[in-house]
């Protein structure tokens, strides 16, 4: 069977001017020189995709602190995994952080480094039957728990006193015991059957649940009471963006709704269309959501260094 070609003789076709602009020269990436400043390897990024979305994310930022408005950062575990921890302390020294919410996930690995001053490998199956938390680990975070449940305090400001109290030997290292230090807000937002303290001996429901609830109390009133200028979420995809989102609609009812708030999240996986459902949300009266897809171990310390590089050192 013959089948006849078709022609593309009037096929209409459009002016490269009539074309919409993806990038201009302006936007174009060049080599950064050796012997160039860090100012200079910025300029030299294409103003383009991530490169774009980082300089607009340390833009908001910038503009956050110079207006005395807080900058909220969220970590799930991988920030502590991946060794980002000592920089995240040096924001806080700097007051570049104004307070932390953290994953169950992230204070687990937060106080093994506190105690061990290392990450610690978790390898599924690797040891079948094994149990997922450390002794030492789970000991401190329960009976801080606990102490937290009878003192009316949250999982994260019980467990930065445990760790102060306790000394612990690589405290310098650690998100929540430096957070105790330095007077920073934590909070911890755990989730029962996810989290291995959680289901540790040691462990007591009513404790984790008590203390659970204020620090999604405490979240809210930072939300609606502390002038956020941006919540930076960084390496958890679900579980913390949807507790700053409940947080946030606690906010808006009981306090106020934040104004021309940016929403960040960097975060490697996780689905786009639930992250830019999660950002609409969370920016609804009038500000803007920013999604970086890329690794948080390169990001976050571009992120910081940037805002260093506009900022200065001092705090």
């Amino acid at each position: 069977m013959s089948i006849r070609p078709l022609s593309f003789r009037n096929l209409q076709l459009t002016s490269l001017q009539a074309r919409q602009v993806s990038a201009s020269e302006e936007d174009f990436a060049t080599l950064c020189p050796a012997d160039s400043s860090f100012a200079g390897f910025i300029s030299s990024l294409p103003g383009t995709g991530a490169a774009k979305r980082l300089i607009m994310a340390r833009d908001a930022m910038a503009d956050a602190l110079r207006q005395k408005r807080a900058i909220i950062v969220a970590c799930g575990g991988r920030v502590v995994s991946t060794g980002l921890g000592p920089l995240l302390i040096r924001a806080m020294e700097q007051r570049r952080i104004t307070a932390l919410a953290l994953t169950g996930d992230a204070l687990l690995q937060d106080v093994e480094v506190a105690l061990s001053g290392h990450t610690v490998l978790r390898q599924p199956g690797r040891d079948a039957g094994a149990f997922g938390v450390s002794a030492e680990a789970g000991e401190l975070i329960n009976h801080a728990i606990h102490m937290g449940a009878r003192e009316n305090i949250g999982i994260g400001e019980a467990t930065a006193l445990a760790l102060l109290d306790a000394g612990a030997d690589y405290g310098q290292y650690s998100l929540v015991a430096s957070a105790g230090r330095l007077g920073v807000p934590v909070t911890v937002h755990p989730a029962i059957g996810m989290d291995a303290f959680a289901i540790h001996p040691k462990s007591h429901g009513e404790s984790l649940g008590a203390t659970g609830m204020r620090d999604f109390q405490i979240l809210a009133a930072l939300l609606g009471r502390g002038n956020p200028g941006v919540i930076l979420n960084v390496a958890s995809s679900m579980l913390l963006p949807r507790v700053l989102v409940q947080a946030l609609d606690v906010a808006r009812q009981l306090v106020r709704a934040p104004e021309q708030l940016t929403a960040i999240m960097i975060a490697q996986r996780g689905d786009r269309q639930v992250a830019d459902e999660i950002l609409e949300r969370l920016t609804v009266d009038g500000g803007s959501g920013l999604l970086l897809s890329e690794a948080e171990e390169l990001l976050i310390p571009l992120l910081f260094a940037a805002l260093q590089d506009v900022l200065g050192t001092d705090t």
